[in-house]
């Protein structure tokens, strides 16, 4: 890994970050679920590839997927990256000397990657626990060629509330030779995939995490961190029975387990409405609210089981 330059100590105080400001040398990949503050120019990566082979097999009337969109980090925003949203999963800063249209250009030949299957896979590398596996478990042509025109990526860390930083292997200012669009085309293997997906369940802990702390103090506020991390883990695992995905439904399931009744959705109503099998799982959460009755809220939180915690974790063998 001594190739890649890993600055393992996470940058303090936001000097570096300000200074690549000053230089106008510092972009951000943001998820298309955060709009900046201020009016900003940007470019929004497109969900296509540069293998017309591999774009045709896609199930497009099955994607969900949106990529991020790259922009200009001013002092503002970076301020707002930085501290509201802090404790979400915003996006990843890239330092780099180009241009905006070509760094973008840059980017989009990497929104759809090849998978250990053959099949196309949208690539989340603007999510920054999959941009660290992948830059620790790529070989250097794979990292190289992901860099490209990058001078660096600035990694925020739901732990530390910092950024690490990781540098171009080629070293000073990224240059110049842009990779062919058909080097671009990345193929991931299995245990990346499965590292990957693990770090992805460890952030939503942490944002959930973040979330109740913030929203639901008086509910988790006796509740160690480890104790607390266990009970939203299982409490994700739980709303995935019910096709829920999406960070804002899983941490509203879990925020009703802690504010309402950790079994409430035992309860016939709360049930019925989030095993419909026709209702779009991202609906549901919503529906909750629109039909779900003063009465039955009540009868769900008398059905509460003083129980269910240490039983359901028991049963995991993680105890709390």
């Amino acid at each position: 890994m001594s190739e890649l330059l890993l600055r393992d100590q996470p940058v303090t105080a936001k000097e570096q970050l300000q200074k690549w400001v000053r230089e106008r040398r510092l972009f951000a990949l943001v998820d298309p679920f955060f709009e900046l503050p201020q009016p900003s120019e940007m470019r929004r990566l497109e969900t296509k590839d540069t293998d017309p082979l591999l774009y045709e097999v896609i199930a497009w009337d099955k994607v969900t997927y949106e990529p991020p969109y790259l922009t200009p980090v001013s002092l503002e925003t970076l301020d707002w990256l930085l501290h509201t949203l802090s404790t979400e999963r915003w996006g990843v800063f890239v330092v780099s000397s180009v241009r905006l249209p070509e760094l973008a250009a840059h980017f989009q030949k990497f929104v759809i990657a090849k998978g250990p299957d053959g099949n196309p896979y949208f690539l989340r590398f603007h999510d920054a626990s999959v941009l660290e596996v992948l830059l620790h478990t790529w070989t250097h042509q794979e990292r190289r060629t992901f860099f490209g025109p990058a001078d660096g990526f600035c990694l925020p860390n739901l732990d530390t509330m910092d950024c690490h930083i990781w540098m171009n292997p080629q070293g000073g200012r990224a240059a110049r030779e842009l990779p062919r669009p058909e080097d671009c085309l990345l193929t991931l293997r299995e245990a990346q995939l499965a590292s990957c997906a693990d770090a992805i369940d460890r952030d939503l802990v942490k944002i959930i995490y973040w979330h109740l702390r913030n929203y639901h103090a008086r509910s988790v506020q006796h509740l160690q961190k480890q104790v607390l991390e266990k009970r939203i883990f299982f409490a994700i695992m739980r709303a995935r029975r019910y096709q829920l995905t999406s960070v804002s439904d899983l941490a509203g399931f879990t925020a009703l387990m802690f504010e309402l009744a950790p079994n409430f959705d035992e309860h016939p109503s709360f049930r019925r409405v989030l095993s419909d099998p026709v209702l779009p799982p991202e609906a549901k959460m919503k529906r909750l609210s629109q039909v779900i009755t003063d009465r039955e809220w009540d009868e769900a939180l008398r059905m509460y089981d003083r129980a269910f915690w240490i039983s359901a974790l028991k049963k995991t063998g993680t105890g709390g």
